[in-house]
């Protein structure tokens, strides 16, 4: 019911019931227990529930973004040309190859390493197979053709970024380390064969010699019920290797943190960034950058190239239509005269090489 009252423009009375029911009641119902961390009190912990610096919606504004949602039709599916199989390692310590599959999910390999970003290969994120936003394509590549995973990235535990059928699968073939925020780690300790670390913010963690990968701040949110809210840290993270320091920034929203990025790293070669799920933007603005923050972080970064992610897989966030993040991407790369060469939008499944810029060294 609730799926289709998003599809039916503005929400009537039974609609924004459906909502509600949707919103309120079913994560009282399906929530995966009491997750958390135990620690001492920082700048964005409080003993119990981690914390931004910045203002986060209150419960009166969600109710408030349900009242005023408007929506727009999304295609029930959409065919992708297929792309040719991921390569097995890229040995090359001057070269970066990214593979966009879908909405956060990239596959990162550089330096013999294959680093994958949030996995989600499931028809839905929730959590049952019959419950939550259904995807409107493929992934761009099957989860049968992945090359060997060495490591797995998790920003956060929402479940378009959290997807343990996804985990259990990858978990299975490559046994990958996965790293990931404090308190996310009783979420997947179901998945017994890889090794996950939890990360506080700044924290860093070599993978391979060369390789070093650091937690950073993000501006979002965390939790799978209503309960559990932000019980567990939500961040990006930065990875150093031989070929460029390289931004995977997960879901956030803008933040004066990212000049605390650019003064710890200096300049980057790539950097990974959401440009989709950013409407209404009174709402999503703490949550999620729209193309415009993201071209601007772009910049505050120094960044060689930049890559979108998160967008047009899952009918989450039905404000904006299919392909907005592609009209507004443009309109701000025109806004600060960045050219469109410089910020990628891939295909589902498409891969691109990038190589050291030596002014980044």
């Amino acid at each position: 019911m609730v799926n289709d009252c998003l599809r039916k423009g503005p929400f009537p009375a039974s609609c924004l019931k459906a909502g509600l029911v949707a919103f309120i009641i079913l994560p009282l119902i399906f929530i995966e227990g009491c997750s958390y961390w135990n620690g001492p009190q920082t700048n964005h912990f409080d003993g119990e529930r981690f914390f931004n610096k910045e203002p986060d919606n209150t419960f009166s504004d969600h109710l408030k973004w349900l009242w005023e949602m408007k929506t727009v039709e999304w295609p029930e599916w959409i065919d992708d040309p297929e792309q040719p199989k991921p390569i097995p390692y890229v040995k090359n310590s001057g070269v970066i190859r990214v593979t966009y599959i879908n909405h956060a999910t990239v596959l990162i390999q550089t330096d013999g390493v294959n680093i994958l970003t949030d996995p989600i290969f499931s028809n839905r994120a929730g959590p049952f197979p019959w419950m939550g936003s259904k995807r409107i394509r493929a992934p761009g590549v099957e989860i049968e053709k992945l090359p060997k995973i060495d490591v797995i990235l998790i920003s956060h535990d929402h479940y378009d970024h959290l997807d343990i059928p996804t985990l259990k699968l990858i978990g299975e073939t490559s046994n990958p380390l996965i790293l990931c925020g404090l308190g996310v780690k009783k979420r997947i300790d179901r998945i017994k064969c890889s090794d996950v670390i939890e990360m506080d913010w700044w924290q860093e963690h070599p993978v391979s010699p060369g390789v070093n990968i650091t937690f950073i701040p993000a501006r979002h949110t965390s939790g799978r019920g209503v309960f559990d809210k932000n019980m567990t840290l939500w961040g990006g993270f930065v990875i150093e290797a031989p070929a460029g320091n390289i931004l995977f920034a997960g879901d956030t929203g803008f933040g004066e943190f990212f000049n605390d990025i650019h003064n710890r790293y200096g300049r980057f070669q790539l950097v990974i960034l959401p440009i989709g799920n950013y409407e209404n933007r009174w709402f999503m603005k703490s949550q999620h950058m729209n193309p415009d923050d993201s071209v601007r972080v772009k910049e505050m970064l120094d960044a060689e190239q930049a890559m979108g992610i998160h967008y047009a897989t899952f009918n989450e966030h039905p404000e904006q239509g299919v392909d907005a993040h592609e009209k507004d991407l443009k309109t701000a790369l025109e806004r600060y005269n960045v050219p469109e060469s410089d910020f990628w939008i891939l295909k589902f499944g498409e891969a691109r090489e990038l190589k050291r810029d030596e002014a980044c060294r």
